[in-house]
């Protein structure tokens, strides 16, 4: 299901994250112009109100004149409140993008003003935050070094500070965090260079260091991926199963807690850029996922994992 049509002023869709806010129902947001780093790309939204057949009408929800935003991340908070992060370009690339955060308080209808995280060219975000009792962790990266590094709070995010940069060869971005049995962190990164497989790490105290990235068997041809932990202690992971391509796009699953990945469905397969996915769970223990449609559009799935252990990998 689409979340929207290709939109005629806006023909450039892309880098989707998806939310629950519960009573209020799904939230989409994703960038939109007129190309990837033009200056009028901004940030919409729709929503997939519950009982609905279908997303409202996209809205912008943030935009800064004459700057490319994108890179966008919803973190809600308990008694109602949404975090909002994002990156504004400063001059022409990524490389100049630095990040912000704004906040709602009456369910994402109107948003404080932003304020920068840092003042850190090339400090890019994509994947959900992870919440920790008191710690938010907000996984980030370096776009000049192409380095995963990590964004802590402990005091409720009126302080951020920087862990030291995750190095493997040919670098990694998009870190996607899990917790695992006894605590520890298992972090999925996207690979660089011309593609090739996805890495891994781990942390056994909260996300402040990691081990040396590994290797997996799962490919990955440069893109985006998303890794979930269920209400069932299963891990899902929604990924491009290519070492070279951004089709077709497939969401594999674990017998159990481990790493032990054995189901797997493919999503969607037409030969064309079908990449950046982000997935949800609901309470309903429906799985969700929303991704880029060639660039032109995001779509949206909704399945099980009954449905997910019909496919082998």
């Amino acid at each position: 299901m689409p979340v929207f049509e290709r939109l005629s002023d806006r023909p450039f869709a892309h880098c989707a994250a998806l939310a629950d806010l519960g009573e209020a129902g799904l939230a989409a947001v994703w960038m939109g112009g007129s190309y990837e780093t033009a200056p009028d790309v901004s940030l919409l939204e729709a929503r997939l109100l519950p009982g609905a057949d279908g997303w409202t009408p996209p809205r912008v929800i943030a935009q800064v004149d004459g700057h490319s935003l994108g890179q966008p991340v919803l973190l809600p908070r308990p008694g109602g409140d949404i975090w909002f992060f994002y990156v504004v370009i400063q001059q022409q690339d990524w490389r100049s993008a630095v990040p912000y955060v704004k906040k709602s308080s009456d369910g994402g209808q109107t948003w404080s003003e932003p304020v920068r995280l840092f003042d850190y060219p090339g400090l890019m975000l994509r994947s959900r935050p992870l919440v920790l009792q008191n710690r938010i962790i907000l996984p980030a990266y370096d776009e000049n070094t192409w380095q995963s590094r990590m964004i802590i709070s402990d005091d409720d995010g009126q302080t951020w500070r920087l862990t030291a940069p995750m190095i493997s060869p040919n670098g990694n971005i998009h870190p996607n965090l899990v917790v695992m049995p006894g605590g520890r962190l298992l972090c999925y990164l996207r690979t660089g260079g011309k593609g090739g497989v996805i890495w891994r790490s781990e942390s056994s105290d909260g996300g402040e260091s990691w081990s040396a990235p590994e290797a997996t068997a799962l490919p990955n041809p440069n893109s985006g991926i998303d890794l979930l932990k269920l209400a069932s202690g299963r891990l899902a992971l929604a990924y491009n199963n290519s070492p070279t391509l951004r089709t077709p796009l497939c969401v594999a699953l674990t017998t159990g807690e481990n790493e032990d990945w054995r189901w797997q469905q493919v999503i969607e397969d037409e030969y064309a850029e079908i990449s950046y996915p982000a997935l949800l769970q609901t309470a309903d223990r429906a799985v969700h996922l929303v991704y880029t449609y060639r660039r032109e559009a995001i779509h949206y799935a909704r399945f099980d994992e009954y449905w997910l252990m019909q496919g082998a990998l």
